[in-house]
């Protein structure tokens, strides 16, 4: 840490200008079929699932609103004590950057990552299905959470998107589902402060993290994972990781 800095007035006050270019403001006006032309990362598929993760974070932070306010979410009483800092319209900037995130790419939230956990975490289980999701379940914490979610279980169906003609967009299969009831339960009970949160409830809502998903922990001093998150990205440069 720089522990004196000597500053000269004469220097430090001359006058100048400092020149900011241009900046773009609502630019974007593809719709989804110019994107899908335009864009080759971007198929149908993918498309869909951007929707359906938004969705989910979209519902996600309503039940949390209305717990908290209502103290009841689809005829579900609970009162919840704790902090509820949700990021209800962000969802879109949450799925957007981490649509393209792997598995061992670190997110570092703020005080309202709730979206952006779910979003890194729903990336990361598209990856791990068929390749270590279910071992990663099964060994972290015991399998303890796993447990809990597979009794309230109800048939781990999978999702089927058709699209014209019958055709299948989007179809998931039973370890998906298992891994996003998974994720959901996990963060729910650590929010709610309760053992089978991921981090024992002792993260609550703004330090939950889960890092076999890369999901770092939440900093709830605004803007204060800014630092960690760049020394992190530089030690991971270094070490080639």
């Amino acid at each position: 840490m720089t522990k004196k800095i000597l500053i000269s007035p004469q220097e430090m006050r001359q006058k100048g200008e400092i020149k900011v270019k241009n900046i773009p403001v609502n630019q974007y006006q593809r719709n989804l079929k110019q994107e899908l032309e335009a864009n080759e990362g971007i198929t149908p598929e993918i498309a869909i699932r951007i929707y359906r993760d938004m969705v989910i974070i979209r519902e996600f932070e309503t039940m949390l609103d209305k717990i908290k306010k209502l103290g009841s979410y689809e005829g579900i009483e609970y009162q919840h004590a704790g902090p509820a800092h949700l990021s209800i319209g962000q969802e879109g900037s949450a799925v957007g950057e981490c649509v393209f995130l792997r598995v061992y790419d670190h997110i570092f939230g703020s005080h309202r990552s709730h979206g952006e956990i779910i979003a890194k975490g729903l990336r990361a289980i598209r990856d791990l299905t068929g390749n270590h999701l279910t071992e990663i379940m099964k060994s972290y914490w015991e399998g303890k959470i796993l447990q809990v979610v597979e009794s309230h279980e109800p048939d781990g169906s999978p999702l089927v998107v058709k699209g014209e003609k019958n055709k299948v967009l989007l179809k998931t299969n039973e370890e998906e589902e298992l891994g996003i009831d998974f994720l959901l339960y996990g963060l729910l009970s650590e929010i709610f402060g309760r053992e089978y949160g991921f981090n024992k409830g002792m993260g609550g809502s703004m330090h939950a993290f889960f890092t076999p998903f890369g999901v770092y922990p939440a900093n709830a001093i605004v803007g204060g994972s800014a630092d960690i998150a760049t020394g992190s990205a530089l030690y991971r440069k270094v070490r080639k990781l």
